[in-house]
């Protein structure tokens, strides 16, 4: 069965599950989708000491991570750290330390859609790389008869390491799913192309006010772009702002987005040729569920949630081990293994190589690349019916997406309409 459009344009060309879609929506009231993070390796002190930061315990609906990060830095008086982003269309409860021993530490800060309450002290602040896995708690409304044959179909799926570790639609921007095209161009130093793609490229999803902004802008008014542009496209209203004041200089104008997004740009079209990949592989029936002969793969703690350790494809496998899939950087070696000949494939149809993801005028987007597992984990899975709607409950290793899963699940044929943007 063929995905939809969107779906195609991030990558995720094929499914697993071999049911007809069922219909249902997510994220059709503000609490239908909630996600909560558990950190690992992290010792909490109960009261405040020498060299100790406070730690808070962030619940947030309705606004995405970058700016909470700002209204918790204004607050604090000092730069913020997370463990991770959070779906902005979520209730979410996340972890949040100052990077500064000299921040301020009110015991609870309160804003637009988040309240964040201080929960202990460490000696560190929280950082990527500390989250185990994620809870999640989604309810699914006006579910087809067959939810619960589609819920059993993907769970089995799930259980048997064979449901695919796509990153979901999310990774890669809500308007549009545009994200990894500007990174694309910024990866083939094809800087005027980025900036084209952010302030002026039209899509279906455009109101008035945007597709006025963007016809200005494309003939150069980028004053007149920002007076027009809607509220919440402030990341389009900077780089307009930059290009107004120096015309000709798309370098200078990227460099005006904040550098944490300004790196998604990039990391997003890794994660398109990672899905691109993983898509290909399974296209040619590789089975993602077990290390064979000739893989890079990993070792993973008692529960799996926890990568430990990456291992090359000439040390001897252990038990329990675990495939991964390569995600492209300017570090990436072909190795030969199933996967990579994968991969090498869809480079070769992107027109990219690997070197290229070393970016030499903006070196501080550069992506050095990685490992991830192909296929998602799932702990804890259960769910039950509420009159029309289903409540399920899972948790997933860090970097997994609630949405993939369901993805299976659903099969939309409209993912933006049914919640899963």
């Amino acid at each position: 069965m063929a995905p939809p459009r969107l779906d195609e344009a991030v990558g995720m060309e094929v499914y697993v599950s071999q049911s007809p879609p069922c219909k249902a929506r997510i994220k059709d009231r503000a609490d239908d989708f909630r996600v909560e993070e558990s950190l690992a390796g992290l010792e909490v002190e109960e009261e405040p000491g020498p060299g100790l930061i406070p730690l808070y315990r962030v619940e947030k609906r309705l606004i995405d991570t970058l700016h909470l990060e700002r209204a918790l830095s204004a607050a604090l008086k000092s730069r913020v750290s997370f463990a991770g982003m959070k779906d902005k269309m979520a209730v979410a409860v996340q972890y949040a330390t100052p990077t500064s021993t000299r921040a301020e530490r009110p015991k609870v800060i309160e804003g637009t859609n988040f309240r964040a309450e201080l929960v202990g002290y460490t000696r560190r602040p929280v950082g990527l790389g500390m989250i185990r896995g994620n809870r999640f708690r989604v309810t699914l409304r006006d579910c087809c008869a067959a939810i619960g044959d589609r819920i059993e179909e993907g769970f089995e799926l799930a259980r048997t390491l064979h449901a695919p570790n796509f990153y979901g639609l999310q990774r890669f921007g809500a308007r549009g799913a545009l994200t990894h095209r500007v990174g694309k161009a910024i990866v083939m130093q094809k800087f005027d192309e980025a900036i084209w793609t952010m302030l002026c490229e039209p899509r279906d999803s455009d109101n008035y006010e945007t597709r006025e902004a963007k016809q200005a802008m494309s003939r150069g008014r980028f004053d007149d772009g920002c007076r027009l542009l809607p509220f919440g496209q402030d990341v389009e209203r900077v780089v307009a702002r930059r290009l107004a004041q120096k015309p000709g200089d798309p370098v200078g104008a990227l460099r005006a987005v904040p550098i944490r997004l300004r790196r998604l740009y990039t990391q997003a079209y890794q994660s398109y040729v990672f899905n691109r990949t993983l898509s290909l592989a399974l296209r040619r029936g590789l089975d993602i569920a077990a290390a064979e002969p000739g893989d890079n793969w990993g070792e993973v703690s008692e529960d799996a949630l926890v990568l430990k350790k990456v291992h090359g494809v000439r040390e001897p496998r252990e038990s329990g081990a675990v495939p991964l899939i390569q995600l492209v950087g300017f570090a990436y070696r072909n190795y030969g293994s199933r996967f990579d000949l994968c991969l090498e494939e869809v480079l070769r149809q992107e027109g990219v190589a690997a070197r290229d993801f070393f970016v030499r005028e903006m070196q501080e987007v550069s992506v050095e690349g990685g490992f991830r597992r192909p296929h998602l984990v799932v702990r804890d899975s259960s769910y039950e019916s509420e009159a029309d709607s289903v409540v399920l409950s899972f948790t997933l290793a860090r970097g997994e997406y609630a949405t993939v899963l369901l993805r299976e699940i659903v099969k939309p044929e409209n993912p933006a309409g049914q919640g899963f943007t």
